[in-house]
């Protein structure tokens, strides 16, 4: 993605007749230019660590996806880079990065593979988790100079559908089936929402439970991200969870709107509206990342391939093959500088103390919803350009096809649902009530 006017010099054309046919000079990007003012040290650190990881993740990704999770050495690489750092407060040993950093650590991640982000994007709610009551965040934190991996994952956490909890003395009863807690084997917390009763109030909240009190069931076996490791875990008898591991959903924006007056870091400076704009950042930052692997993916293979008809020497030669290229890096590079614009006004407001409005997240959420479909029409396209060669499971790029597809039917990314919240927003009609743009409100 070009931020400036550049002009080309005679070492430009020198270093271009050396490349290869069809291997562009790499334009300045972001990450490399005046706009970068929110990105730190630490965030680039780690971005370049994981690129240097990249040849690994890709050359585990297959095996991953047959055993439903990274590999333990990837988890321990990840942990010793800092990656499970980066959203954790400063105070408690975090990095406390905020949304500009995150959203290139999640393009990194995804450029070698999306569940590779994808666990990443579940590691970070240590920046919300972090916001509630001193002593689950005391205990939270406790093994973070030992445990090799997320210290928490999640499932079901504002789902329509959670466990149950009953007010008993000093804590809460707890059972029920929290699906899609990804990450679940490598993590050392399990956090899920629960319909709690009290008397005769009632309510919804999050529970942090021990994944020893919890059975994982085998039931992951899907056509994408297979590697998330996104197993439903259950608990068909109820067990105890202390009040300290509690939290009422209603006093959930209480806990995040806290955060700048107990924490420094830029994540903690953001509100609510600001957290939860930097996860749908996140969750669309993979997908460009995924969508750049598979555009480097797609420019190797058209150089090395032949085309079944016509008769070209390579795929590269048809005219086809060229406009489709052209049109995928416009795809490619217009999502970028969506998600990473918001990127920084995020980081931008949250320096200036202030919040986004609903209608902000809202139409915020669908334009970022918008251009993660964009980058799955880029790879489609290109899929479709290579042929019946990109549909084998011994070629790395269908994965990026269908992890794309699978990503994108998550509830709080789908484009029609968030189309409508937002239309309502932009049309002057009573919005819905929603919690972080395309959620139901619990509290």
């Amino acid at each position: 993605m070009t931020t400036r006017a550049t002009h080309a010099t005679q070492g430009d054309h020198e270093m271009a007749a050396t490349l290869p046919p069809g291997i562009l000079i790499e334009q300045p990007t972001p990450t490399s230019t005046v706009f970068d003012r929110y990105l730190s040290a630490e965030g680039r650190r780690i971005g370049a660590a994981i690129a240097e990881l990249r040849p690994t993740i890709r050359a585990q990704a297959a095996q991953a996806e047959q055993q439903g999770r990274l590999s333990d050495e990837l988890i321990a690489e990840f942990t010793r880079i800092g990656l499970y750092r980066v959203t954790g407060p400063v105070e408690y040993g975090g990095l406390a990065l905020g949304a500009r950093d995150v959203a290139e650590i999640a393009r990194e991640l995804g450029r070698g593979d999306a569940s590779a982000g994808w666990t990443f994007l579940v590691a970070s709610s240590l920046r919300m988790v972090s916001t509630f009551p001193k002593e689950l965040v005391e205990d939270l934190y406790r093994a973070v100079d030992t445990w090799q991996g997320p210290l928490a994952a999640g499932g079901s956490t504002f789902a329509a559908v959670t466990g149950t909890a009953r007010r008993v003395p000093r804590g809460w009863m707890v059972k029920g089936k929290w699906s899609f807690a990804s990450g679940n084997h490598h993590a050392n917390w399990i956090f899920g929402g629960v319909q709690w009763t009290d008397g005769d109030d009632s309510g919804h909240g999050l529970v942090m439970m021990e994944p020893s009190d919890l059975t994982r069931l085998d039931d992951w076996s899907v056509s994408g991200m297979s590697a998330s490791d996104s197993n439903t875990m259950v608990a068909t008898e109820e067990f105890f969870v202390p009040d300290a591991h509690f939290v009422n959903m209603r006093d959930l924006p209480l806990h995040i709107d806290s955060a700048s007056s107990r924490y420094g870091g830029l994540a903690y400076q953001a509100k609510v509206r600001g957290s939860m704009m930097t996860v749908m950042v996140l969750n669309v930052a993979i997908l460009i990342g995924m969508a750049q692997g598979c555009f480097e993916l797609f420019v190797e293979q058209a150089n090395s391939r032949k085309p079944f008809s016509p008769p070209y020497p390579l795929v590269a030669e048809m005219a086809s093959t060229q406009v489709a290229a052209g049109k995928a890096r416009a795809m490619i590079d217009a999502a970028e500088t969506v998600v990473l614009r918001y990127a920084d006004w995020i980081d931008q407001v949250a320096t200036e103390g202030g919040d986004f409005t609903a209608a902000d997240e809202s139409v915020a959420s669908i334009d970022m919803s918008y251009v993660g479909q964009l980058c799955l029409d880029a790879m489609d396209l290109m899929l479709r350009i290579l042929g019946s060669s990109a549909v084998s499971l011994s070629n790395p790029i269908q994965r990026f096809g269908r992890d794309g597809r699978v990503i994108l039917s998550h509830g709080a990314l789908r484009l029609e649902p968030l189309s409508e919240i937002a239309g309502r927003h932009l049309l002057g009609l009573p919005p819905f009530d929603m919690f972080a743009a395309g959620l139901q409100n619990k509290a």
